[in-house]
């Protein structure tokens, strides 16, 4: 196995060499293991020196680029395109000399004024509302936006001690990335975090991520690196080599394949570890070199994930709350899955990020995945203006609020003693292997305690439910006043009565339906797109839209929820009691204990 993977890192790195200069570095074009093992910080210096070509500037750019003829403007953008509000131009000659290109986008049908969902036009009941859901294996990106999980300012807690926090099924690292970033720069104490999900390819991406935004890259350019892996469909052949030789190093110095178990350092003084099965181990060595499918294969598969006729009803339902520019905006998303600036350029993204892949190239995730779910917007936004980019280009945003979130995390990484430890366990299974001893290997002793521990949804009745899953991980919570075990209901409300819409009477509906039309949060043409009156295509679109559950108020129902589903009841024997006040995150749609 280990050669097969030094092999591959070879072969990429002899590619990487031919295709670019490097007249600096003084290597061979050609090398072999043996060089690379001997020549590690010369080879690495070569990754590095690779992917800082890929790094945009510190602020938008202008948009006037000649994409046949690799000639660009690399001057600062100062005014908008009055029409789409999408780029930014240095100089009125640019704008003149790009606006052949430009048009075609600017001028694009989704930004009419006049645009209306297909089913609208065409007088039909939309699609999604007969057809089955799009089925999904897994998902890699958040739904719920990311939350400090320690949020030290609003529990009046200090900073002045160790913190230990638990993810027993952690999804991916948006809330890790958040939590560390708002602890104090010069925070010195011991943080521990063991991160554990059920799902193989969502421990894999985070080991990933953590190797990336780890390394000898200098942090804005690790950032770049991780923010792509994670969310771009597409990578620079650059950064894919960098991967590579990142997994190569990671199998080869970094497993105890005895023990099952595995060792890194990360950063400077941070360190991550866990235990890691042979037939993970596969998996993981295996991921980015699936060769199986190409550019090609993984642009049909995004055309049938994201363009068939039920996907396009789908996406109409979205574009219908967004303004014509922002229409715009996500459905370039959608078209090339790339996180970057409107106008940035997208031609050396010429490598299928594999990780989003089964390795027979299907799209692992929901049709609708979006990584503006993960975050919150109002901050998206912020950073946007920070950088000077248009609020409706919401995924230039994006990019630069995610490459401050990852370069400050990259930083601390240099800075905090960090104890990473991660696992592909069910959360029971680990609350098991805690108890008896087991991971001690993997630096976890069966004493541990944990200042926050997050449950996420397993207290649902589908997954591990809510004694279960309380009596599981109550022993972890540390005996402090400030301690705190949180947990999320997702899909509750479509088993009360009263907690959806779609379960309450037509007269409460039609009074929110008025309430919305009154603020303009819903438009006329949504009430007018059912065929001849079509009660149940009305029904499916008013109880479809996101908007509507702000307007009702359903906490009386998520209360008999938990009652009927045992948590007075729980909580009374574990000795536990339940806030009177949401002092880590507020409460949502989906609903916190």
């Amino acid at each position: 196995m280990m050669h097969r993977n030094k092999s591959a890192l070879i072969q990429a790195f002899d590619d990487l060499c031919v295709s670019r200069d490097y007249p600096h570095v003084g290597l061979s074009p050609k090398a072999d293991t043996q060089f690379v093992e001997a020549n590690f910080v010369a080879v690495t210096a070569i990754f590095d020196k690779a992917v800082v070509v890929h790094s945009l500037p510190r602020s938008l750019i202008c948009a006037y680029g000649e994409p046949r003829i690799s000639l660009f403007c690399t001057e600062k953008g100062t005014f908008t395109c009055s029409a789409c509000k999408l780029v930014k131009y240095c100089s009125k000659q640019c704008q003149r000399e790009h606006w052949l290109e430009h048009k075609k986008v600017c001028k694009h049908s989704i930004r009419l004024l006049q645009w209306q969902p297909a089913w609208v036009a065409e007088r039909r009941q939309p699609l999604f509302i007969s057809a089955p859901d799009f089925k999904t294996e897994c998902h890699l990106w958040g739904n719920v936006p990311a939350y400090d999980l320690l949020n030290i300012s609003s529990n009046k807690e200090s900073c002045d001690h160790d913190l230990s926090i638990c993810f027993p099924a952690s999804g991916d690292l948006r809330n890790i990335i958040l939590t560390v970033n708002n602890l104090p720069f010069d925070y010195n104490h011991d943080l521990t975090i063991l991160l554990n999900d059920g799902e193989p390819n969502i421990v894999i991406r985070n080991i990933m991520l953590l190797l990336i935004l780890g390394s000898t890259l200098n942090p804005m350019d690790a950032a770049n690196v991780a923010l792509h892996f994670w969310y771009s469909v597409y990578l620079p052949e650059e950064y894919f080599t960098f991967i590579v030789f990142r997994m190569g190093d990671f199998s080869a110095h970094a497993m105890n394949h005895k023990e099952e178990s595995y060792s890194t350092k990360i950063g400077s003084r941070a360190v991550l570890s866990g235990e890691m099965s042979k037939r993970f181990f596969h998996l993981m060595t295996q991921m980015p070199l699936n060769a199986s499918y190409g550019v090609q294969g993984v642009k049909r598969e995004m055309n049938r994930v994201r363009f068939g006729p039920v996907q396009n009803d789908r996406y109409d339902s979205r574009y219908e709350r967004l303004g014509p520019s922002y229409r715009l905006a996500s459905h370039e998303y959608r078209k090339f899955g790339l996180v970057l600036p409107f106008a940035a350029r997208r031609d050396r993204f010429n490598t299928p990020n594999h990780s989003l892949f089964s390795p027979e190239g299907k799209w692992l995730q929901d049709d609708l995945a979006d990584p503006l779910q993960s975050w919150d917007t109002a901050d998206v936004f912020a950073a946007g203006r920070h950088y000077g980019v248009p609020q409706a280009d919401v995924y230039g945003c994006l990019y630069f609020y995610l490459r401050d979130q990852l370069s400050s995390f990259a930083e601390r990484l240099k800075t905090f003693n960090i104890s990473f430890h991660l696992f592909n366990l069910g959360p029971s299974e680990l609350a098991t292997r805690i108890s008896t001893g087991y991971l001690y290997k993997c630096g976890i002793s069966r004493s541990i305690l944990f200042d926050r521990i997050d449950l996420s949804n397993i207290v649902e009745c589908e997954c591990v439910g809510i004694s279960k899953a309380l009596t599981d991980w109550e022993p972890y919570l540390a005996a402090c006043k400030d301690a705190t075990l949180l947990a999320h209901f997702r899909s509750w409300f479509s088993k009360q009565k009263g907690g959806h819409l779609s379960s309450v009477g037509e007269d409460t509906c039609s009074e929110i339906l008025s309430n919305m039309l009154r603020d303009n949060r819903v438009r006329f043409r949504l009430i007018n797109s059912a065929p001849n009156g079509d009660l149940e295509t009305l029904n499916g679109l008013v109880c479809n839209n996101p908007c509507m559950m702000t307007y009702y108020d359903n906490a009386k129902a998520f209360q008999t929820y938990l009652n009927t589903s045992g948590l007075p009841e729980s909580l009374r024997q574990l000795g536990l009691k339940r806030k009177t006040r949401h002092t880590i995150v507020p409460p949502c749609a989906f609903n916190l204990i």
